[in-house]
This record gives structure tokens, sequence and C-alpha cells, in this order.
């Protein structure tokens, strides 16, 4: 019986110094550790390698939510970094896990649950061989720091009432200095009540200038791990980022780090590609621009839904996605709008931008963009975006836009594509694609176009003789088109309305390579075939290429006619940025038109060579070749003399030797029947180009 007992007993007491110390253990939990606060320090001190001292109330939990109360903390900053600490603040809430403690020691970035203070005073500082006061602890153990690595302490929650960060990173390019005021107590309800910060100084590449007012305690930092558990606090951010006004009215629960936020957004500025390029987003060079949506971010994902993007002249839309989370970083969307300016795209390719320094400018005399590309921009991201748009307004009254207008922009380790590329135009169509692979040296371009059925007299309205006093509507072009046609095959007596009409079709599958629009084309290889069919051509225009002059003047005394075009056909091939015609045409009931000779684009230089052939007499006719040479910017139009000097000459012979009647015979123009169809490849014979 003894033995029993005695067991009973021991066990009882097992029980009871068990009971005695878990009551001692809840007691000192409950009343923070007070002893531990040496310790603490001690241990503290050799965990960072850097001096650690808690002052005033101190309360330490260990077991539930571990975690550290304390009037004042500091955290010493290693004597090379030259910087007075680390950390100092009062009034602190430090919380963490066991299990990132432990990581931590075996070499991981340090996590901190939450770390919430009244006052904070930080001096963040990284030197360019990526070593940093905050990577604490004996370096030696762990491992070799990444320079290229984001490695700040992960915080759960950060929370600072009022203070500053002075925050330096050679590696990431971060200078900021943010100072933090709180609302001294107030209820938050209240008017002014909350937070405001101030951020100045440069965050990855970006100049910032920024106020920001909170609802509540600021969140600056928020580990994405304990994303969904951090409260949103309503923040408003106003200042400039790079060279954009930026203004933000929303909600956030971290700012800085990994940010979540969401809220209305405002964006102003001078052009998209300097927002964009600090983010590592494509965005075109533009003209200044007026944004305003939504904004959100949330685990890697910026989304922009904008209700207005007025670009320039431009009046846009869109809803797009940029997902950082991706390697490489990926945009995706949709980008819609009643109105796209053609100026506005010019920056984008090549031509001159209204910002752009002298050295940027076009060079005087040329006319081909010779901006290059920004192409190791095409590489950092891809993009697959649908854009949609009203109208592309070329800007110019002589010109007509191009309508309902879509594409798929889609961008895919450095080659990007326009897929699907389609518009109306001037009751026609225009189909097909184009590429600009950046990864070849120099880049390689490609076109593939399809257009039919563009009323020529609609689209281009230059040639409209009321062209410059109207802007007529595409709707009434086509009327005005089959009104000229069915007067040419009538006869009727009415002046021409337009001085070239007819349905406008061809193709064009060109290649190219180069880093500007201009090296592009001066390299431009493959074949471009333009047909005209059904229309009218100024009766006065063929008499004036051909120079006859009886003619020209029978027109201007009773007035211009639509003469029914036959046909006008142009096969052209482009060889090294030569382009030069296997067959250029124009025919109609009184002449046929040809055309031969180079427009080289290397140069911009021109060298054709216009011949008409007439159908019908003349009594006065000095019908010479015409020659355009000069350059794009400046053509030279002139005649060539040897055949109107012979024909002058004999003339003046004749007039002096016979009598002036006489001297009308060599200006008299017999004309040629009618023969096969000059727009024939196969049939047609173009005159010989003189040497």
């Amino acid at each position: 019986m003894d033995l029993p007992k005695r067991r009973f007993r021991l066990r009882h007491a097992v029980i009871g110094v068990a009971a005695t110390l878990l009551l001692g253990v809840v007691a000192l939990e409950v009343a923070g550790w007070p002893f531990l606060r040496q310790p603490i320090e001690r241990a503290m001190t050799r965990a960072t390698a850097v001096p650690s001292t808690l002052q005033g109330p101190f309360k330490l939990h260990l077991f539930w939510r571990p975690r550290l109360e304390v009037d004042h903390l500091n955290i010493g900053s290693d004597p090379r970094f030259e910087v007075p600490h680390l950390l100092d603040a009062r009034q602190v809430v430090l919380a963490w896990r066991w299990g990132d403690v432990w990581r931590w020691r075996q070499g991981e970035p340090l996590r901190v649950h939450a770390l919430q203070a009244e006052t904070l005073d930080a001096h963040l500082l990284r030197t360019p061989d990526g070593q940093a006061n905050w990577q604490l602890g004996d370096q030696s153990q762990s491992k070799e720091p990444d320079p290229d690595g984001f490695d700040l302490p992960r915080f759960g929650t950060l929370m600072v009432g009022r203070g500053k960060i002075d925050w330096r990173d050679a590696v990431q390019d971060v200078d900021l200095d943010i100072a933090v005021r709180g609302s001294e107590g107030e209820a938050v309800s209240q008017q002014g009540a909350g937070y405001e910060a101030t951020v100045n100084g440069r965050y990855q590449a970006m100049a910032m200038k920024l106020a920001v007012k909170a609802g509540g305690t600021l969140p600056l930092l928020q580990d994405p791990d304990a994303s969904a558990q951090a409260p949103w606090v309503p923040v408003r951010v106003e200042g400039t980022v790079a060279s954009s006004r930026l203004l933000f009215d929303g909600e956030a629960a971290a700012l800085l780090g990994t940010p979540r936020l969401r809220g209305a957004l405002e964006l102003k500025g001078p052009s998209l590609a300097a927002v964009g390029e600090p983010l590592g987003i494509t965005l075109p060079t533009t003209p200044p621009f007026d944004l305003k949506g939504n904004l959100q971010h949330e685990g890697g994902q910026w989304r922009l839904q904008a209700s207005r993007a007025n670009i320039g002249s431009s009046r846009l839309a869109g809803d797009l996605l940029f997902d950082q989370t991706v390697s490489p970083a990926r945009l995706s969307g949709e980008v819609n709008g009643s109105r796209l300016a053609f100026a506005d795209l010019g920056p984008a390719v090549g031509a001159d931008g209204a910002g752009d320094q002298p050295a940027q400018r076009q060079p005087e005399g040329r006319v081909l963009p010779q901006r290059k590309f920004d192409l190791p921009s095409l590489k950092a991201m891809d993009a697959d975006v649908r854009m949609k748009f009203d109208e592309l307004d070329f800007g110019t009254a002589s010109m007509a836009p191009l309508r309902q207008l879509q594409t798929r922009l889609r961008l895919d380790g450095g080659v990007l594509r326009l897929e699907s590329l389609q518009t109306v135009v001037a009751g026609g169509s225009l189909k097909g694609l184009t590429q600009l692979d950046a990864n070849a040296s120099p880049a390689k371009w490609e076109a593939d176009l399809d257009f039919a059925g563009i009323d020529v007299a609609g689209w281009l309205r230059g040639l409209q003789k009321d062209s410059a006093t109207e802007k007529p509507p595409a709707a009434t072009a086509t009327t005005a088109l089959k009104r000229e046609r069915n007067e040419a095959r009538q006869g009727g007596d009415q002046p021409v309305q337009s001085y070239l009409t007819g349905a406008l079709s061809g193709n064009v599958k060109v290649t190219g390579a180069g880093n500007s629009t201009a090296a592009i084309l001066g390299s431009l290889n493959g074949p471009m075939q333009i047909n005209l069919r059904d229309g009218t051509v100024s009766y006065l225009v063929t008499e004036a290429m051909g120079l006859d002059v009886a003619q020209a003047l029978g027109v201007v005394i009773s007035g211009d006619k639509p003469l029914p075009l036959r046909c006008a056909r142009f096969d052209l091939v482009a060889r090294n940025g030569v382009i030069e015609p296997r067959l250029a045409v124009a025919d109609n009931a009184d002449s046929t038109i040809w055309v031969t000779g180079p427009i080289n684009l290397k140069d911009e230089s021109l060298d054709l060579r216009v011949v008409t052939r007439p159908k019908d007499w003349s009594p006065l006719s000095l019908r010479t070749p015409i020659t355009v040479g000069g350059t794009l910017g400046n053509p030279d139009v002139g005649i060539e003399a040897q055949g109107l000097v012979g024909r002058v000459l004999g003339a003046l012979a004749l007039g002096a030797t016979v009598g002036p009647l006489a001297a009308l015979i060599p200006l008299i123009e017999q004309g040629s029947k009618e023969g096969a169809d000059p727009c024939n490849p196969t049939l047609a014979a173009a005159p010989a180009r003189k040497p």
C-alpha cells in the first residue's frame, strides 16, 4: 500500500509543480516579463550585431501573439554607414513570429510581423556594392547579399504616427525623405484628422514630390504575405511624379514596397513615355496628356480604368492591366476612343515632338522621320492590347480620316505586331498587319496591307476643287463620285467637282531594316500595286500635263469637264530603298500618261519622267515630257527641253520662210488610235526612258 500512496503523492506533486510553473508563466506573460529587459537588450545586440537599447515602460509577450511593447526602442547602425542609427522609435509595438525569427537566423531576410510607432526616426542606407545597414546580424554567416534585390526587412504591417524616414539606396536608385505627422489625438471623423506625410526625392528613377493625407495611421509598408489582414485606410496623394502631376484619392493598405491601393486617379504630364519608363511599362512618346480614371494595385498587378485619356488632340479611354508577377511584365486590356490624331503618334514613329531638343529635331530638308526608335523598351515587357477607334484623323482637310479603325497590338519577346488591322476608308476598306522585330540588328520591319473600293476623291479631298473651303462628309464623297461618272459617260456639261475620281485598290507587301522610319524606308524591298478603275480625270489636267495649249485654252474657256478614266495602274517594286515602276500608266479618252524613273528613299531624291500620248488632233501642241527631280521635301518640276526646242525652232523657221500659218505645222498633234489596254502589264508598252 505504501508504494501506490507514494506514486499518488508524486503524481500530485508533479502536477502541482507544473501548475505552479504554468501559473507563473501566465502571470509573467500578463506582467510582461519585466526582468527580461536587459537580457533582451543583450540578445538583440548579439543578434543584430549593432547596439540595441530598450528604455521606459517595458512589456514582453513570448507566447500569445509574440510582441514587444516599449516606450523607447533604439537600434544602432554599423559605423561604416555614417548614420546615427537604423531605427529610433517611441511608444513602440513590435510583433513577430518565432518561425520568422528561426528563418532569419538561417540567413533569410528579416520579416517583422508588425511595427507600430507613435514616433519614428529611421535611416536606411545601401551602398553601390549592395551592403546595407538594414542587413542585420553576422553577415559572414549569411548568404551573399543580392545587389539587385529589394531586401529591406519585410513588414507585415508598418504604421507610423509621426516622424521621418531617410531612405538612400544606390542599388534601387532610391533617395527619399519621408516626413510623417499625425492627428495629435483628434477623432478621425473630424475634418483634418488622420495623418499627413511628405515624400521628396527619387524613387526608382522617378523624381517625387508628394503630399499624402491618411484618414488613420499611415500605412507605409505592407508585406504581400499578410495583405489579406491589412486594414484599408482613406488616403489622398497629391504632387509630382517624374514630370507629371498626380492626384490619387482613395484608400490604401500600403504605399511603398508592394503597394496596395485603390481609388480615383488624375494624371497630367508632357508625355506618356516619361511615366511608363520608370515603371518598366513600354509607352509611346506622346504630346501632353490628361488622364482621369480609377487605379488599383493588388498582389503585383496594376489596373487602370481610364474614363478619359486626352493625349494631344486625341480623345481616348481604356481598361488596362499591368502584371508584374510574371517575367517579363505584361500589359493587357483594351484602348478605345472617339478620335485618334495621327499627329499625336508622330513621336512614336520617329517624327518630331513638341518637346524635342534641337538635337532631336528633323534634319533640314529631310521629310522621312529620322528619330531613332527606343528598341530596348520593346523588350522590357510583353503586351496584348485590343484597340478600337471611331476615327483616325490625319490633321489636314486634304485627307479624310480613317473610320472604325481596330487592331490588336501584341508585343512578345521584343517583336511588336499590329494584327487584324482593319479600317473603313472613304467607302472602301484597308486590312492587313505590320511587324517590327527589335531582336534583329538593325530591327526588321514588314507590312502586308490590302485595300479595296476606296473613293479616291472622297479620301484625298485635296483633289476636290472646293477642298480649300469645304470639308464634305465621307457620305457625300461617294455620291459626288457616282454623279461625275454618270456625267462623263453621258457627256454632261456640268463642271468637274474633283480633278480625279475612281475606286482605288491594291496591295503592299514590303520589308525593311533599320532603327528609324527613315532607315527602314531607305532599305525597303518588295512589291506595291495600286489600281484605279471606274473613275474620271480632269480634262484640263490631262491637257496641261501634255502641254497642249490649244485644247487647254479651250477647256479654260468652255469649262473643265470630267473625262472617263479607262484605268490607272501603278506596279512598283522597291529594291534596297529605291522604288521604280514596272508599270505606271493612266489612260483616259483623251490621252495615255506614262510615268518612269526612280524614287530613292535613301537620300529622298526624285528622278521621274511623265510622258503624255494624245489620242486626238490638236492644232497647237507643245507636248514634251515633264520631269520631276529634286527631293521629296523640295521637288523640282520641269520640262524636257530637247523635244520642245525642236518643235519651237521648226515653227519659227517655217513662219519666217513660208508664212505665219505655216508656223503651226510643227505644233499640230495628229493623235493616235485607241490601242491595247495600257493597264494590262502583258500588253502595255511604256515609252523608253531617254538617257
